[in-house]
């Protein structure tokens, strides 16, 4: 890699593309760094082009342009993600925010009322899911729950710096759960650890396993969460979840397997593959 000579912000972009050149790394990358460092749009960017980089951003830009190279993804290096219209705090205890997961967010408030729901973010990790269900349902009673301390700490930052207080559960799936919901939203594991050759190289290298694989080829966490479902949610409550493309007909299967009364929509994207799942009337109990 060649040295960068410091320089305007239009000179730091070019450098690094000239790096990039001839790899499989995303090319808009370096311009996602500027722009979440500097909270910039793609129009004050432009606007900024000619303006020096200070010395002290020269040695950062140069770690993170190696650090893209090294296949770490752009949004762990700034430390930030943008997702449903605000930022959010990330680092690699948990996961990077996808456009599915916004997906999800769009079914969920499309189907379920505006009234007032208890709600529990299933493996929340950064909170991103809780979080702007809280934001955009203020009446919803939210709480977040997750297997890992760490991710816990990011979310609470992230309640934070939305001025949030919503409880925070430690807990593996429902162990630490003590009540019941109307509705639980998750984007838990469902990756099949054996799948391992399909997967992007910056996802496999970077982000936690924890969260990604799951046993019974995949299907471990949701095959534990239909089994216990009926026992935490009222009524009338609901699942909405992600799920592996290539899951539809192993899923409903399992639900049907481990709870013959409960029901299941799913949800497909551009290219016709199921990402995601409603389900409901666990244990006989209604709810739709």
């Amino acid at each position: 890699m060649s040295r960068f000579v410091p320089t305007n912000y239009f000179m730091a972009q070019r450098w690094a593309k000239e790096q990039l050149q001839g790899t499989d790394i995303d090319p808009s990358a370096p311009q996602f760094l500027l722009q979440q460092l500097h909270d910039w749009d793609a129009t004050h960017l432009l606007l900024h082009n000619r303006d020096e980089m200070p010395v002290d951003e020269v040695k950062w830009w140069e770690d993170a342009i190696t650090r893209l190279l090294k296949h770490e993804p752009a949004q762990y290096i700034v430390g930030q993600a943008p997702f449903y219209g605000r930022t959010f705090k990330i680092n690699k205890n948990v996961l990077i925010p996808e456009a599915e997961t916004a997906e999800l967010i769009d079914w969920v408030l499309q189907e379920m009322p505006a009234s007032p729901l208890k709600v529990l973010d299933l493996g929340t990790g950064s909170g991103v899911i809780g979080i702007t269900l809280a934001l955009e349902r203020p009446n919803w009673k939210v709480s977040l729950s997750d297997i890992s301390p760490a991710a816990l700490t990011v979310a609470q930052e992230n309640m934070a710096h939305f001025n949030l207080e919503l409880p925070l559960i430690k807990s593996d799936l429902f162990e630490n759960i003590g009540q019941r919901y109307d509705l639980i939203v998750t984007n838990p594991p469902y990756i099949d650890p054996d799948d391992t050759m399909a997967m992007d190289q910056a996802v496999l290298e970077n982000e936690p396993k924890l969260a990604l694989f799951a046993s019974e080829h995949g299907l471990g966490f949701y095959h534990r969460l239909f089994k216990q479902a009926g026992h935490y949610l009222t009524s009338s409550g609901q699942i909405f979840g992600e799920t592996g493309y290539d899951q539809e007909d192993s899923i409903q299967k399992l639900l049907h397997q481990t709870d013959e009364h409960a029901q299941i929509c799913p949800r497909y994207d551009v290219a016709g593959k199921m990402r995601m799942i409603h389900a409901w009337d666990f244990s006989n109990a209604g709810g739709r």
